[in-house]
């Protein structure tokens, strides 16, 4: 996003007669004097729109008259509102005929004063297409402030949660992580951590909600997961379901003062010795295991993170055969369309099954849910973890 002038003060009039031009010049002196305006003057429009080209971040307001040869003021106006959409415009003119009126509305004038003009009125609508101007630039340069905080965080976010066990001999892991369009950052969490042993530890979460707020609470996710309790685990043994009571426990008083925050979460152990995948659930939508290109559901689940105190969550164990993908996910992946009236839950096997494993795995798998869906684009945050044993 580029950056927007905030300080423009100056008008610009376009009217092929010198004499309407001297006129209002001569009007406006004192009164653009008190307002610190500079007013400038062009008798074309071609004139008008060399003058923008220059001095386009100085200009806050065109003036134009309707009926000018060459081309006429709504077809100049229309430029205007293309090529800088920042500057307020309004249309001065003795004429009055419709379609060139309405051909200036599209162009979004602000407004509409007839010839002969009131000097008051006049200065009246100056006044307030030059305050609208200010707001709205005042406004965009806070927007872009805005988007380059939610980028940072963005970047800060996937800076934290990169998993740092995605390289193994004989077990393959990818990550793919979409936020929110336009919000860069969110409430997905997840993790790859190796545990020893060959014994890799896959976590998933969803804290409910998008942006900034859901972000701030993987922050703390990541900050008590790993040195609070995986940590003392490490080369022990490690249950999912013992993990996710203490996660829910910990959540309940971290998150003590902040009600209706839920997290939905999963916790998969892959043990590449034994060729088995234990794991327990906390509310996320059903993993898979795809084998030989067949993909089941690993059904177990369990009450998310928040709802209540001492929560005990179980466990089940799968086995595993040389090829087999482990893939984990968010819900924003199976509901893409929701809020557009579309198909409202994706069927996540049909997916699977429609989608072979290979080069851009992931991406392709995402192109089948939106397809599905019946839309062009996620609406919540996504989140895609595999582990293929190979």
């Amino acid at each position: 996003m580029s950056r927007t002038n905030t300080t423009a003060s100056t008008i610009l009039f376009v009217d092929d007669e010198v004499n309407i031009l001297n006129t209002l010049k001569r009007e406006l002196r004192d009164w653009s004097r008190k307002q610190s305006l500079e007013l400038l003057i062009a008798s074309s429009a071609r004139e008008g729109l060399k003058i923008l080209e220059e001095k386009a971040d100085e200009i806050a307001v065109v003036v134009s008259d309707l009926k000018m040869p060459e081309m006429k003021g709504s077809d100049f106006l229309l430029i205007v509102k293309d090529k800088w959409p920042s500057i307020v415009t309004i249309l001065l003119t003795g004429f009055s005929e419709t379609p060139e009126v309405m051909k200036a509305i599209k162009a979004g004038i602000f407004s509409y004063i007839l010839k002969p003009w009131e000097s008051d009125y006049l200065q009246s609508e100056l006044e307030k297409a030059v305050d609208m101007q200010r707001t709205h630039a005042q406004n965009s340069e806070y927007a872009r402030i805005m988007e380059d905080q939610l980028k940072w965080a963005g970047e800060m976010q996937r800076a934290i949660l990169k998993p740092n066990a995605l390289r193994s001999d004989g077990v393959e892991f990818r990550t793919s992580y979409r936020p929110v369009p336009g919000l860069y950052c969110g409430g997905d969490y997840y993790d790859v951590i190796n545990i020893g042993m060959d014994r890799y530890l896959m976590l998933i979460g969803d804290v409910a909600g998008h942006g900034v707020k859901a972000a701030f609470v993987t922050g703390i996710l990541k900050a008590v997961i790993f040195p609070e309790y995986v940590r003392n685990t490490l080369g022990k043994g490690f249950s999912p379901a013992d993990f996710l009571n203490w996660l829910n426990e910990r959540m309940n008083f971290e998150l003590r003062q902040t009600s209706n925050l839920i997290i939905s979460f999963f916790a998969g152990v892959l043990d590449r010795a034994a060729m088995t995948y234990t794991y327990a659930n906390a509310g996320q939508d059903h993993p898979f295991i795809v084998s030989g290109g067949v993909p089941r559901e690993l059904p177990v689940s369990g009450s998310a993170l928040g709802f209540a105190h001492a929560i005990m969550h179980t466990e089940k164990t799968e086995f595993l055969v040389p090829g087999d993908v482990i893939l984990i996910f968010t819900d924003g992946l199976v509901e893409p369309g929701a809020k557009q009236g579309c198909k409202a839950v994706v069927p996540m096997k049909e997916v699977l099954e429609q989608t072979a494993y290979g080069p851009d795995y992931h991406k392709r798998i995402m192109e089948t849910a939106l397809a599905k869906a019946g839309t062009d684009h996620f609406e919540d945050d996504v989140t895609v973890v595999t582990a293929t044993l190979v």
